[in-house]
């Protein structure tokens, strides 16, 4: 009976970086969507962008999470313990997204507070991801 290496599970450092870089290419997505008034996909391209970003951290504190509930857990008690409010509010940020997208669609709001919400996202995934470690120098 042989054994092949080539089914075992990528490395650590592989998952962070796969994570990192996931987290940072859709954060950019999500900005590039903003610009074009692409309200709905940008708020998608973000939760996605906080999810890998909250994965990799969590994964590094070993501590894999696959559910969202889990994952909104971990990200806000780690806010907590670091005194940071923009970690701690990341899913909190991005309902506040979700709902500042639906008056802006409905015309009930003005754009500004989208980009106010987006400013605040981007700085919590931001902030998790330099949590992540990894090559690139970032």
């Amino acid at each position: 009976m042989t054994s092949h290496r080539s089914a075992a599970a990528p490395s650590l450092e592989t998952r962070l970086a796969r994570y990192r870089g996931q987290a940072l290419r859709l954060l950019g997505a999500a900005q590039t969507a903003m610009r074009r008034g692409q309200w709905s996909q940008s708020e998608e391209l973000l939760w996605g962008s906080l999810v890998a970003a909250g994965r990799g951290v969590a994964l590094w504190h070993g501590h894999p999470l696959s559910d969202d509930a889990g994952l909104r857990e971990f990200v806000q008690q780690l806010g907590e313990s670091e005194r940071d409010r923009y970690i701690r509010d990341a899913f909190d940020h991005l309902s506040a997204f979700a709902e500042a997208a639906e008056r802006v669609r409905e015309r009930r709001s003005r754009v500004d507070y989208l980009f106010l919400a987006m400013d605040d996202l981007t700085e919590a995934v931001e902030r998790l991801v330099a949590h992540i470690p990894g090559s690139g120098g970032e």
